[in-house]
């Protein structure tokens, strides 16, 4: 979705934003966004939820215990969280059927699915247009977490904000970072002059 719808969906109320992990780990931004959708909030402007799936907050966790290591405290996060007014939501049946849905519906067959993992893992390695032959037929090969990401807005009905353009998020109600950023700007630039 483009600034213009985004600010729109703003301006319409109630919603959730999801948020994927490349835009959690862009910290400095995301907590000014935090912050700006709170202001929107407290100005009764609009009914904005701010929501991190466990799957997110899990790899958000794991990179917080690599960066601080003994120095690492959860309760500094979870009084973090509260402060933001972030809430960490579950993963549960509905979500997982979402998933389900999604990926079967992109990958009908074990070949296309097997065939999509390989050669996402042969990307991951940065082998494009090699005459370096491949063995294996993708079996083996694991899936991103953003297959469950995206079945998590899909169940919720959150507009999810990630700056992936992956197979995982086809069809599914996204914006950018830069997008939501940008309305949440001009929402909060209207509530100052008074319009």
């Amino acid at each position: 979705m483009k600034k213009n719808e985004v600010y729109q969906l703003l301006c319409d109320g109630e919603l959730a934003l999801a948020f994927d992990t490349n835009v959690v780990f862009n910290e400095l931004r995301f907590l000014t966004l935090c912050d700006n959708i709170n202001r929107l909030n407290d100005a009764q402007k609009s009914h904005l939820r701010l929501v991190v799936s466990a799957i997110i907050h899990a790899e958000k966790l794991f990179d917080l215990k690599q960066k601080y290591q003994d120095k690492y405290d959860i309760e500094e996060v979870n009084r973090f969280l509260e402060r933001k007014r972030i809430s960490v939501v579950p993963f549960e049946r509905c979500h997982a059927q979402a998933v389900a849905h999604l990926v079967g519906e992109q990958f009908p067959t074990n070949e296309e699915w097997r065939t999509f993992k390989r050669q996402s893992c042969i990307n991951c390695l940065g082998i494009k247009n090699t005459k370096v032959q491949i063995h294996g037929t993708g079996k083996k090969c694991g899936a991103t977490v953003d297959w469950l990401i995206a079945g998590y807005a899909i169940a919720e009905e959150c507009l999810l904000i990630t700056d992936d353009k992956g197979k995982e998020f086809k069809g599914i109600k996204t914006t950018t970072f830069d997008e939501l950023e940008a309305a949440v700007n001009q929402l909060l630039q209207s509530l100052t002059l008074g319009d």
